[in-house]
């Protein structure tokens, strides 16, 4: 039988589309995995590591309701496909993390998919946690389980059809997302390479500072943006026309990080939120390494 072009071309859609059923299948299957057993009280010290990593993420601020207990979800973010509510955090077991495996933490956080199998919405960073360490994740998860639980359900997200199906997280992800640990630049020094770590893993800074394209995928890192809710915008961290922050000294952005205000700049809105909540408790040796 003679191979037209036509015929080519449709055997090569039919493979393409083959191997992307394959991979949308490949990824809806993700298994449960069992609650966690009784888990040891947590290391102080490695309780206290958690609760650092937890402000330079500045968790609270998303997993908060105004005027709720902290870390116990209810917080609703305003998206384009609709709202992504926050869960539970605190280790409550029928409605927080308490069933929550270290296993099951670490799945989360380098894979974006909760205990039960589900996957996750990107509104939760794991685009930028999978860079984590396991070391940095399992103290993460210390420092919640060390949190007093809060019975509090978790409302369900209102997004619009298709955004509210696994598939269309599927495509998502097959287009956005690449699961991996930060692996440091030898050419630079230890400095930089904890800044890097920090910026672009738990305090996921290009999730606000970065350009975004029409399904939410971040089409340029540390570009200008709208931010979710519409009401704030995110400027450029990699344009001195906007942030201008290459033409800063180091210690003048890292003032701006302490104190949300220098001569000549200050910070409004969500900005002002991360430096109150998160980055004026961080050390200063970590703002210069993120500087």
């Amino acid at each position: 039988m003679k191979v037209t072009p036509l015929r080519a071309a449709l055997a090569v859609l039919l493979l393409a589309c083959g191997v992307l059923v394959a991979a949308v299948w490949s990824e809806l299957r993700g298994p449960a995995l069992p609650a966690a057993e009784a888990l040891a009280p947590p290391d102080a010290e490695q309780v206290a590591r958690g609760a650092y990593l937890a402000r330079a993420g500045n968790c609270m601020a998303c997993h908060t309701a105004r005027g709720g207990a902290p870390y116990a979800g209810g917080h609703g973010i305003e998206t384009p496909f609709g709202t992504v509510v926050a869960g539970n955090l605190t280790p409550d077991p029928e409605t927080g993390l308490g069933r929550w495996s270290p296993e099951a933490f670490r799945r989360a956080l380098h894979e974006g998919r909760s205990r039960d199998g589900r996957l996750l919405y990107p509104a939760f960073p794991y685009a930028h946690t999978t860079l984590m360490t396991e070391a940095d994740v399992d103290a993460l998860h210390a420092h919640l389980r060390s949190l007093p639980p809060v019975h509090q359900a978790n409302r369900p997200h209102t997004l619009r059809f298709p955004y509210d199906t696994q598939a269309a997280l599927v495509v998502w992800r097959l287009l956005n997302f690449t699961p991996g640990r930060f692996q440091p630049d030898p050419a630079q020094s230890a400095e930089w390479n904890r800044g890097a770590y920090l910026v672009n893993g738990p305090a996921h800074c290009a999730a606000c500072h970065s350009a975004r394209d029409a399904l939410g995928g971040a089409s340029a890192a540390f570009g200008a943006s709208d931010l979710p809710d519409g009401h704030w915008f995110a400027p450029s961290l990699s344009d001195p026309r906007q942030a201008g922050v290459q033409q800063w000294a180091t210690e003048r952005i890292v003032a701006l990080l302490q104190q949300g205000r220098v001569d000549g700049a200050s910070v409004m809105g969500p900005m002002a939120d991360v430096v109150f909540h998160s980055t004026q408790h961080l050390q200063t040796d970590d703002l210069r390494a993120m500087a």
